[in-house]
């Protein structure tokens, strides 16, 4: 029975530790919590970003195929030009 006041001394100071312990984790779940609260926000700002992106490259293709188009055209209508031009020069030396 003399024992007793040790072991309760022992069992309180394995409590305390627990507690200690305790709290140190929960400090250590919230900083993680926060960390990864804050590293889903920055995804979640790189994937909008990405799309803006991706909208922009794809607005670029666009615009290039339309400036080839553009410019097949008008290189049809310089060679139509030309050859009415031709037609009339021709025309002039008959």
């Amino acid at each position: 029975m003399e024992d007793l006041p040790l072991i309760l001394e022992g069992i309180d100071n394995k409590i305390k530790k627990l507690i200690f312990s305790n709290r140190k984790l929960k400090e250590e779940n919230q900083k993680i919590t926060d960390q990864k609260q804050n590293l889903e926000q920055k995804v979640e700002q790189l994937n909008s970003r990405n799309a803006e992106l991706e909208d922009s490259i794809n607005k670029l293709k666009i615009a290039k195929v339309m400036t080839g188009e553009d410019t097949f055209r008008a290189r049809q209508q310089i060679n139509e030009l030309l050859r009415e031009i031709d037609k009339c020069y021709s025309l002039l030396n008959r």
